[in-house]
């Protein structure tokens, strides 16, 4: 997913879009080093790659019980909070997380 949504930043360069990936964990040293690996593995040039306690932000209302939540966003207001059970964040989910990404850009122009 993350290799998708770099190249989805890099595709969507007109809408100004960021995008950020958080792993909650406390082991943030391990983590750490796995980022960086993945980073430079995956040539990761426009995704941010950060780590948090598990309990995440407050704000955003991560599920405890999810593996994966996925956030999308405009302009710091949440669009999109979609959780993934354990296992079920594969590849069809994430052609379909970026697949949503359509309904929070605006649309491109000569479109």
């Amino acid at each position: 997913m993350v290799k998708k949504l770099d190249a989805a930043i890099a595709d969507n360069k007109d809408a100004k879009m960021g995008s950020f990936v958080v792993v909650m964990t406390d082991d943030t040293d391990k983590m750490e080093k796995s980022l960086k690996d993945m980073a430079e593995k995956e040539k990761l040039t426009k995704v941010v790659l950060t780590i948090d306690s598990p309990a995440g932000p407050e704000d955003y209302k991560i599920s405890k019980d999810a593996d994966v939540t996925v956030l999308l966003y405009v302009k710091k207001e949440v669009k999109k909070n979609i959780a993934f059970g354990k296992g079920k964040f594969d590849s069809k989910a994430v052609d379909a997380v970026v697949g949503e990404l359509k309904s929070i850009l605006p649309e491109k122009k000569g479109k």
